[in-house]
């Protein structure tokens, strides 16, 4: 009985682990005490994904670019529902057996730049890769009685699908004993597969478009470019793709006003950093708080509090400027030049936001005298967005990555002439254009015989 049962005991055992795993959830790492989290963006996510009975046959996206909270968002919506669980079933124990504890129902797996995107998704559910001391001990007598799935080194696709295999069963036992609520598995980082191993990132979403078929696991992705979107879009899973929720910048002061007076700042420093060096995005601001503080902490003060606000914006400026370098091999670049001046013109000129996909961006450049493929102009383009520059919207449009980009490839754009450039072209395209209508006026009113 244990040699014949012992394949089908093994993966049985598994999913169980799997659909204790969900039930109890996990305690993700990178969270601190004094992290702002976005309430707001919380319960968003909460309602769209979290104690669901059905997935209407969708897995989720989060996108937002680096520095706007997102990843934490998703850690402390992982870490609260575990904390509830966990004094649920304290409760549970202490005081009635016949109380059924609430159950977590959120895992978090963070993919890291390393290879092994399998282990990380299968340790964190729980599903064992090792062998224990007992089974080491009792396979010795029955070869066949496994304990741990054993997973290919060399194929991270084949590893991926057994993983998977395993986490769909255990996600249908968890639904049937949890009043049919579908649990989520939240995948962070999932643009760094995208962009190193899109054969990998493939197979994910085959499986992410599998579970929501089956109603067994709603898989959502986090994302921090449009590496993601570029490859939903691309595929037959666009469909399956639930509504995009993009986190996005903060865009008004007053919604940070109380991170600012919990770190003492003053009122008008506050809103200068914010209007004239970070704006609303979170991991700039606490760049900003932390270079202040330490300005502001040097005994005897010597800095007044305009010196003080021109370093902090001296050292973004320098570090922006360095990402900047670093896109641009040759500074005389007129492709990517081009780019970035039709980015200003369509995102921060004016006070109007016309953002441009990179189709449009092409035609545009046409305009302007520049012939470029479109694949030309988005290999362009990805040197600024892979240096933090620029980023792709949800709609796959291009913009600027932070205010201090777009405050870096301004001047940028504005020292290269390419602007008083464009605006000539522009000039001149505009006169040939009135006399090219005012000539097709007159021959016809030459035919009419007015």
């Amino acid at each position: 009985l244990a040699i014949g049962g012992g394949l089908q005991w093994e993966k049985s055992k598994m999913k169980h682990k799997v659909r204790c795993q969900f039930k109890k959830g996990c305690s993700p790492k990178g969270l601190r005490e004094d992290d702002y989290i976005r309430r707001d963006v919380q319960d968003e996510i909460t309602t769209a994904f979290c104690d669901k009975t059905d997935t209407d046959g969708m897995f989720g996206i989060v996108f937002g670019a680096a520095g706007t909270g997102k990843s934490n968002v998703l850690r402390h919506i992982c870490k609260e529902r575990h904390n509830q669980s966990k004094s649920s079933r304290k409760f549970s124990r202490k005081f009635s057996r016949k109380s059924s504890s609430k159950p977590s129902g959120v895992l978090y797996v963070e993919l890291g730049s390393d290879a092994r995107f399998a282990h990380k998704i299968a340790d964190t559910c729980g599903i064992p890769l090792e062998p224990s001391i007992f089974e080491v001990a009792i396979t010795k007598i029955f070869p066949s009685w496994k304990r741990h799935l054993t997973l290919p080194l060399d194929d991270e696709i084949t590893a991926l699908a057994q993983v998977f295999s395993v986490i769909e069963e255990g996600g249908l036992l968890y639904k049937e004993n949890e009043g049919n609520r579908v649990p989520v598995l939240i995948i962070d980082g999932a643009d760094i597969v995208a962009k190193n191993n899109p054969k990998l990132f493939d197979g994910l979403l085959e499986w992410a478009k599998k579970c929501a078929n089956e109603d067994s696991v709603l898989i959502v992705m986090g994302s921090s470019d449009g590496h993601v979107l570029r490859y939903v879009t691309k595929q037959a899973c666009k469909s399956r793709a639930a509504p995009f929720i993009e986190v996005t910048d903060f865009p008004k002061f007053d919604d940070l006003k109380q991170l600012f007076d919990a770190h003492k700042v003053p009122r008008d420093i506050a809103e200068y950093l914010f209007n004239k060096i970070t704006g609303g995005r979170l991991t700039d601001i606490y760049k900003a708080i932390r270079l202040y503080n330490k300005l502001v902490a040097v005994k005897p003060p010597t800095l007044k509090k305009e010196e003080i606000l021109e370093k902090i914006k001296d050292a973004f400026e320098s570090e922006m400027k360095q990402a900047l370098n670093k896109a641009m091999d040759d500074p005389s670049n007129v492709l990517q030049l081009e780019i970035a001046a039709a980015v200003i013109d369509r995102n921060l000129r004016h006070g109007v936001k016309h953002p441009l996909s990179v189709h449009e961006l092409a035609l545009e450049l046409v305009q302007h005298g520049v012939v470029a493929s479109v694949g030309a102009v988005m290999d362009a383009a990805e040197r600024f967005v892979d240096n933090n520059i620029l980023r792709y919207n949800v709609n796959q449009e291009l913009v600027a990555h932070s205010k201090m980009a777009g405050n870096v490839l301004e001047d940028l754009v504005t020292s290269s002439g390419i602007q008083q450039r464009r605006c000539w072209q522009q000039a001149c395209y505009k006169r040939w254009w009135y006399w090219l209508r005012g000539n097709e006026h007159h021959s016809k009113c030459r035919l009419a015989g007015v």
